[in-house]
């Protein structure tokens, strides 16, 4: 039996959540982790809401955290059809950027780009392959993709402003995996300054306050 996958386009909605003065000249995108939801990861950021504009992004894929029912969780994608998935959040996020950038006609907003986890590589997979200027970058505790394009990724990341934060008792983090990383954003023309703190996985908001 001969089996045909196709692809077939058609409209989709998805969710994104804002939050604070949407004529601030300080934009924040923030990407949550896997088996989170933005409208709850959107809330670490309550503290920037009163001079800034924070958008968090809603990850397309939902599942049921644990057996068929009770709380939800998302995904920004899976091994399975893992190419289309990358294509439809690319498209997804360019569609909420082009709708900000009507508002900036003249680029004078200062932006921030915060990824954490499983968001840290989607942040960066959309910021590459779409060019996303912004002005400063932090990752949290997540992996960076190498199926981008090298020549284009420091053409991006050249002059700017990133850090990579990571807790001393991240059960994800195994030792040697900064140095990896270490090594591996030389490659990709990023000069990152690594800070650990006490904790495990997840976001250091005083430590992301004092950045």
């Amino acid at each position: 039996m001969d089996i045909r996958q196709d692809q077939v386009a058609f409209t989709f909605h998805a969710s994104v959540y804002s939050l604070g003065n949407s004529a601030s000249d300080k934009l924040w995108f923030v990407f949550h982790g896997y088996g989170q939801l933005a409208s709850y990861f959107i809330k670490k950021f309550e503290f920037l809401h009163s001079d800034s504009f924070i958008i968090a992004p809603q990850a397309l894929s939902y599942f049921y955290l644990k057996g068929t029912g009770g709380r939800v969780g998302t995904s920004w994608m899976t091994t399975a059809n893992r190419a289309v998935a990358i294509d439809n959040y690319i498209s997804y996020l360019n569609s909420i950027y082009q709708s900000i950038g009507k508002e900036d006609k003249n680029g004078s907003k200062k932006i921030s780009m915060l990824g954490f986890s499983q968001g840290v590589s989607t942040l960066i997979r959309w910021v590459v392959k779409s060019e996303i200027q912004f002005d400063k970058l932090i990752m949290c505790a997540g992996s960076f993709p190498e199926d981008i394009e090298l020549a284009k990724a420091r053409h991006i990341f050249d002059g700017k402003d990133c850090y990579y934060l990571y807790g001393d008792k991240d059960p994800y983090i195994k030792p040697g995996d900064i140095e990896k990383l270490r090594l591996l954003y030389l490659k990709y023309g990023l000069s990152v300054k690594f800070i650990q703190f006490e904790g495990k996985h997840e976001v250091p908001i005083n430590l992301v306050q004092k950045l």
